[in-house]
């Protein structure tokens, strides 16, 4: 109580058990003894006397068992360890990384096609598993990531719960993380596969997996309709039901050799062309035709790659689109964007292309690999490899220790060398006091 006060608490309390030692001396050197006799001629005359000082010798404790019983006390307080006592619970910094390809949007079960997504059930379960810690002693940030470029990124206390945005599919088809470069302390996975539980334990990651079967539904879209997977490997591809082909806009600002090449890629495809932007699969326009006057006079130059040139004018200026998914995919010699591309939109910033008459057939092939490439199919339909099976749900909590937040870390860091300080001070005021007894005992003390 009196270590508490002072705002100390001992880490091996059961070492106080040893203070039955000095209670023992002490206890001993007050025990009734008969005093010794000596026959004496005149022993009558002192006869009250020296029984009055040998009752006071009797209770008396000497020197040396009085050093014998402080050394016992501070040795033993020295063995319980005494450490200031803590003054914050544990505080937790985590960073849940939630994967947000198209298979964390498939449904958990095939034959419910509008029930629970993949993505709901792994988020509910490390959302359970956050509510779950004790807030008094394991109060916990996290910090919510989407494993997307200009994804969300946001820090929320642990009892706050996982941010809605990130149930919303996202705007472009997602590839599956690379989880190994996303390892540290106080990181959890959120996804629908289960990685191998040895990695898992050797790094302290966490893990909430959804699991689920295999979905089967279309996998590829093009001018003949859609191509569906029955849900088990091997099997072919059947043909679905003709339904609206996919459609495409160009841009009449567009430049003419890619509005001329647009409309043959189209319609060696099967795709309709025209149309509004609303529900088109590609839309290839220029940039913002705002900044087109100030652009004007930046000159032309020529530009190129995958094995082709050309000269270049009438320049635009390409909105800054980083956050929005935008890749750039021709780039100019001042190193200024020239062709940006995302899911279902291309963008130039310029309205004059002449390639060079020795690179054309380059020139048509390296376009439309950009456009093949950024062609957004329907949302039904779902790459082949995102809809095989996920295998069993998993929950594998993180280990928090290595979470820890680093000014608490450095408080009890601090905590810890003072503790190391006393006990080493008490040990060796226990070395003097029975060094103390110890003479004592030798020079005929009691």
């Amino acid at each position: 109580m009196a270590l508490g006060i002072l705002g100390w608490a001992l880490t091996v309390p059961g070492a106080l058990a040893g203070l039955a030692l000095p209670l023992a001396i002490v206890l001993l050197s007050f025990r009734r003894r008969r005093p010794q006799l000596v026959a004496l001629g005149t022993a009558r005359l002192f006869e009250d006397r020296g029984e009055a000082a040998a009752s006071r010798r009797r209770w008396r404790l000497s020197g040396s068992r009085l050093w014998a019983v402080v050394a016992l006390l501070l040795g033993i307080l020295a063995a319980a360890r005494p450490r200031p006592a803590a003054e914050d619970g544990a505080a937790y910094v985590l960073t849940i990384y939630v994967d947000r390809s198209p298979s964390m949007f498939l449904p958990v079960d095939p034959d419910a096609p509008g029930g629970e997504r993949r993505i709901e059930r792994a988020l509910g379960a490390a959302t359970a598993w956050l509510a779950a810690l004790n807030p008094a002693t394991e109060r916990a940030v996290v910090r919510w990531r989407a494993l997307e470029d200009g994804g969300l990124d946001v820090t929320l206390d642990a009892e706050d719960g996982c941010p809605e945005e990130l149930l919303r599919a996202p705007s472009r088809v997602l590839v599956s993380p690379r989880w190994g470069r996303l390892v540290a302390p106080g990181v959890i996975f959120v996804t629908d596969t289960g990685l191998a539980p040895s990695a898992l334990e050797s790094s302290g990651v966490g893990l909430f997996a959804s699991g689920g079967p295999a979905v089967p539904g279309p996998v590829a879209a093009g001018g003949e309709g859609l191509l569906i997977w029955s849900g088990e490997d091997g099997a072919p591809l059947q043909a679905g039901p003709k339904g609206e082909p996919l459609r495409v806009v160009f841009n009449e600002a567009l430049a003419a050799p890619l509005r001329s090449l647009g409309a043959l890629w189209a319609e060696e495809r099967g795709l309709a062309v025209g149309g509004d932007r609303r529900g088109a699969a590609l839309i290839l326009q220029p940039g913002d035709e705002a900044t087109e006057g100030a652009a004007a006079g930046r000159g032309s130059l020529t530009a190129g790659r995958d094995g082709w040139s050309a000269a270049i004018g009438g320049r635009l200026d390409l909105r800054d689109g980083g956050a929005q998914g935008w890749s750039p995919w021709l780039v100019g010699e001042d190193g200024e964007c020239l062709v940006r591309a995302r899911r279902g939109e291309v963008e130039v910033g310029f309205t004059e292309i002449l390639p060079e008459p020795a690179s054309v057939e380059a020139f048509a092939v390296s376009w439309a690999r950009l456009l093949d490439e950024h062609l957004a199919p329907p949302e039904v339909v779902v790459a082949l490899e995102e809809r095989r099976a996920a295998g069993p749900a998993v929950s594998h909590e993180p280990a928090l220790e290595g979470a820890l937040e680093p000014e608490v870390l450095s408080r009890r860091a601090r905590r810890a060398s003072r503790g190391r300080m006393a006990e080493l001070l008490l040990s060796a005021g226990a070395a003097v006091a029975g060094l103390l007894a110890l003479g004592l005992r030798l020079r005929g003390s009691a």
